[in-house]
């Protein structure tokens, strides 16, 4: 069970571990899931983007990483971000109540994250960050939470950086959950002997040549056809999506016994 109690050792520590710092595969997360008691269910999930482990502290982290990752623009994701120099950069700090986030026995205060900040690339190629924090609706009544989000605002602000809530209700379940069922088939190992680059564009022809004819039995056609392996078909079907080569609605639960000239956009 993780020591929660807050101290100038640990701040060491964790800075001294390199927490907070670099980019891409080589960030390091202020807080790992091991290192605080969380509400939620927590979730340690490999990125494809950033090839690294990611800590998630709940539900709506974890849904949020998964929209955050699948969207094409989003080419980094550093979670548990600190603000270390949180009382440097903000100026207009008199009415804050830093007090509030001290640990109780030691009197240390806390290092204050934001949940996700992320780097975007827009048509240009600009890139600039963007931070964002998860909280649940009913979470936005309670005057803590109000005094921490108002510090991430002002922090955010003076930084230059923009700045957002997003609330569970901004967290499609069922797109969430779509992602999930694809995001497994980009993962390095998953397709086994399969060349799925090749294979996944014979699907993709067969698909389209087959736009009366349920998903169900053109996965199944391409099964027979190729003398592969039963369920070879749905797994380059779920690739084809994850690569973003076959365009479905995604907030929608994807029915394989629809047609395909009904599924596919």
């Amino acid at each position: 069970m993780a020591n929660n109690t807050w101290t100038k050792e640990k701040l060491k520590r964790f800075l001294n571990e390199g927490r907070g710092q670099g980019s891409g595969k080589e960030y390091i997360p202020w807080n790992f899931t091991y290192n605080y008691s969380s509400k939620g269910r927590v979730s340690r999930i490999y990125g494809l983007k950033t090839r690294r482990i990611h800590h998630l502290h709940s539900d709506n982290q974890y849904r949020a990483f998964l929209l955050f990752e699948f969207n094409s623009r989003v080419i980094d994701i550093r979670e548990s971000f600190p603000l270390l120099d949180v009382k440097e950069v903000v100026d207009d700090k008199e009415d804050l109540r830093f007090d509030k986030f001290t640990d109780k026995d030691t009197g240390e205060p806390y290092v204050l994250t934001t949940n996700f900040l992320l780097t975007v690339e827009d048509a240009n190629g600009e890139k600039q960050d963007v931070a964002r924090t998860i909280k649940n609706t009913t979470e936005l009544n309670r005057k803590i939470t109000f005094e921490k989000l108002e510090i991430e605002r002002r922090y955010w602000q003076q930084q230059g950086v923009d700045w957002k809530v997003i609330t569970e209700k901004q967290l499609p379940r069922q797109l969430a959950k779509n992602i999930e069922w694809i995001r497994e088939t980009m993962l390095e190992g998953s397709e086994g002997e399969l060349d799925k680059d090749e294979l996944s564009l014979v699907m993709l022809r067969l698909l389209l040549e087959n736009g009366e004819l349920p998903i169900r039995e053109v996965l199944k056609l391409f099964d027979k056809m190729e003398e592969l392996q039963k369920g070879t078909g749905l797994f380059l079907f779920r690739y084809l999506i994850a690569k973003k080569e076959l365009a479905v609605d995604m907030t929608k639960k994807i029915d394989l016994s629809s047609n395909v000239k009904d599924l596919i956009l």
